[in-house]
């Protein structure tokens, strides 16, 4: 009988031999090409003074010692990791062997990821410099323009857990424990006369004795925040074990979590980061002198305007801002959304807040929401303005059907208060009536909230890598220099063609 069974024939595939040694040319330059941001960014940083980094080095030509890493490469691929969207060191320190950009900064060399760490949060004051040597190449550039600036605040993650939060009764338990556990250990190693793993044993010391400062630190921030919040406030008050700087902010998708809140002044011309820094206080109010006092430092100079939003809009704002010269724009918050607190603190309702008396006679007397006059009774001083107080008629009040609702818990007659407006304010007020003005500040959000949108959302930096008011004021700055260089590749002409 014929055998009619077919046989499947067997692929033929190329054999692969791992073990095999080989010798092969390899051009580092041919790695990437001309006008990679790598080289862009080497380019660059050789414009640097970076002698200021340099200060602290002791390793000199002619004298013992290892050679040290050159502070213009370890510049470039800080600037050129966060142009990457990577903030580890550890990262860094992995993709040194394999991305292309990096091993042709680095020349195809190892850098221990400490050495990386180390930089970055090393020198803020040199950092700084660099910083501001950028903004003055981008102006002689012509790419910045300092006549107008925004300022806007973001919230970014610290590295701290929420877990890691605790009230004072568990914090001074830690504390305590982590006290015995350094006793503990520093009695056994005065006790222990062998030489058996002693680098483990100075490990577990060293350990110990930093999750005691870690303790220390978090208490003793603890009370400082106690001091200044009330008795009610106290007994909920929480720290971070493990980052006592970090606190609990409101993020934009309306959760809680460990964050700082970075400040942002970016200028109109090509949205160039002119100032950058880092604060602990949750909202925005008190954070604009200090940014303006920032750029100053950055770029010699005052801007005429500075456009924020309604948060930054405060009378002392206003007043030190028109010190400054600096024309602030920005909306200021109507009366009715100001008064809503006190009104339901006080049982008043709405349509007999503050603002509904009606000012009369140039504004020495004052018509309630039903007719009735109140007249200027005092003048005084609180929070450091100016205000004159009106009451009405005991009378008046006694026989009205609306007293409940208009005096609320007062026994005595209505009272109200009117802010004496400098000059400063009135000029402010008027300003922001002005139709051009609303116009730019309708500007805002596309420029002052795009360094954040490049940020956080393109490259991904929604999380400080360092621990730390201090090393997170650091980072940041290393963030606003990177993200300053991808604007200037984006925006500088091409070279002309051969």
């Amino acid at each position: 009988m014929e055998n009619t069974e077919t046989t499947t024939p067997v692929i033929k595939t190329i054999q692969l031999d791992r073990t095999q040694t080989r010798w092969a040319a390899f051009d580092l330059e041919s790695l990437i090409g001309e006008t990679h941001p790598a080289r862009t960014i080497w380019e660059l940083s050789g414009r640097f003074n970076l002698k200021a980094f340099e200060a602290e080095q002791k390793s000199h030509v002619g004298e013992a010692g290892r050679p040290c890493w050159p502070a213009r490469l370890l510049v470039s691929i800080w600037i050129y990791g966060y142009t990457l969207g990577v903030a580890s060191a550890r990262a860094i320190g992995r993709m040194l062997s394999h991305e292309p950009g990096l091993r042709w900064l680095a020349a195809d060399q190892v850098i221990n990821y400490h050495t990386l760490a180390d930089f970055r949060v090393g020198n803020k004051a040199a950092l700084d410099d660099v910083f501001a040597q950028f903004l003055s190449l981008l102006e002689i550039a012509g790419l910045v323009d300092l006549n107008t600036l925004l300022h806007d605040g973001t919230k970014v993650k610290a590295v701290a857990g929420r877990a890691s939060f605790h009230r004072r009764k568990t914090l001074e338990q830690r504390l305590r424990s982590a006290r015995q556990v350094v006793r503990k250990m520093e009695a056994q190693a005065a006790a222990d006369n062998e030489a058996m793993d002693e680098q483990r044993q100075a490990a577990q010391r060293k350990a110990a004795r930093e999750a005691l400062q870690r303790a220390e630190a978090a208490l003793e921030k603890l009370k400082k925040l106690e001091k200044t919040a009330s008795p009610s406030e106290q007994a909920e008050l929480r720290v971070s074990e493990s980052e006592p700087d970090a606190r609990k902010m409101k993020q934009p998708d309306g959760g809680w979590a460990p964050a700082y809140n970075v400040q942002v002044t970016t200028e109109a011309q090509s949205r160039i980061i002119v100032g950058i820094d880092v604060t602990t206080a949750p909202n925005d109010t008190q954070q604009l002198i200090p940014a303006l006092e920032k750029v100053e430092k950055n770029c010699g100079t005052l801007p005429d305007t500075i456009i924020a939003d309604n948060g930054y809009a405060t009378r002392s704002n206003v007043e030190q801002t028109s010190a400054m010269e600096v024309e602030l724009i920005a909306p200021w918050k109507n009366d009715q959304s100001r008064e809503a607190g006190a009104c339901k603190v006080n049982n008043l309702e709405a349509r007999f807040a503050p603002s509904a008396f009606k000012a009369q006679r140039g504004g020495i007397k004052l018509t309630c929401p039903v007719g009735q006059t109140l007249v200027v009774i005092q003048q005084k001083i609180h929070h450091g303005v100016t205000r004159n107080v009106f009451e009405a008629s005991a009378a008046d009040c006694a026989q009205c059907p609306h007293r409940q609702l208009c005096c609320g818990k007062r026994n005595g007659p209505r009272r109200v208060e009117r802010v004496v407006e400098s000059s400063a304010m009135r000029q402010y007020l008027a300003r922001m009536k002005r139709p051009e003005v609303k116009q730019l500040y309708r500007k805002r959000c596309e420029i002052a909230e795009f360094p954040h949108l490049w940020i956080k959302a393109v490259r991904k930096w929604t999380r400080f890598s360092v621990r730390g008011v201090a090393k997170a004021a650091t980072e940041v700055v290393w963030v606003a220099l990177a993200y300053n260089v991808a604007q200037w590749m984006r925006l500088k002409p091409a070279p002309a063609a051969s």
